[in-house]
């Protein structure tokens, strides 16, 4: 094979090799931004889940007067966690809060 050819395909070998990393490296780098997007909106629904359920408990124990709101929300919490489906709630508002800021 004459050298100018060999030259040229080994040319054209890096260019597609480079476009294919350049094409793949943009990809992952859109899916992390949209990954990083999405973590911040759930860290945002974490925290409002949270204070709605402090906003719940304190209803229930006014009404419930033979309870605290703490000890209504530590059954709750216990009842979500036997269901089997989930995983007991632990996080609130300030965890969700820090963990957006390290994402951000």
């Amino acid at each position: 094979m004459e050298p100018d050819i060999a030259s040229g395909l080994i040319a054209l070998g890096g260019s597609l090799v480079g476009g294919l990393a350049t094409y793949a490296a943009t990809r992952i780098d859109r899916r992390w931004r949209r990954a990083e997007k999405c973590i911040l909106r759930l860290c945002e629904q974490v925290a409002a889940y949270y204070e709605l359920e402090q906003l719940y408990k304190d209803e229930l124990a006014h009404f419930d007067t033979s309870r605290s709101s703490r000890a209504i929300l530590l059954e709750m919490r216990t009842r979500v966690s036997a269901s089997g489906q989930f995983e007991r709630p632990l996080m609130t508002t300030l965890d969700a809060r820090k963990l957006q800021r390290e994402w951000q």
